[in-house]
């Protein structure tokens, strides 16, 4: 499965409940409809920090993508490229999110898992 990354900054106007309100109600359905290449759409939202003395990160929402075949990214990629799509896009994420900050990564998963005792 090939995997997206992407790291979202809600716009400073908004709580946290705004902004994932937003996204889920408004944003994803868009999506949904625009971009229907994917078998994975997860938001992950961040919570606060664990760290004593981290601060809030730049980022509100990490969100992953996976694509069952390298069809489907494709087409997704070329759906992404389109200018109609992509004003629609733009437009609906000028309500919830900066889009300059917004990060994509094709990302490897590597994972461990330990059985408790």
């Amino acid at each position: 499965m090939i995997k997206v990354m992407v790291l979202i900054r809600r716009r400073p106007d908004l709580s946290r409940e705004q902004f994932r309100a937003y996204y889920e109600d408004h944003h994803v359905p868009l999506i949904d409809r625009l971009l229907p290449f994917y078998r994975v759409y997860r938001r992950h939202y961040l919570g606060d920090a664990l760290r004593a003395g981290q601060v809030d990160g730049d980022f509100d929402v990490i969100t992953e993508l996976g694509f069952a075949s390298t069809a489907d990214f494709d087409a997704w990629r070329v759906a992404l490229a389109d200018p109609i799509i992509l004003e629609q896009i733009r437009a609906d994420e000028s309500h919830f999110l900066v889009s300059d900050a917004t990060r994509l990564w094709i990302v490897t998963d590597c994972a461990s898992e330990y059985a408790s005792n």
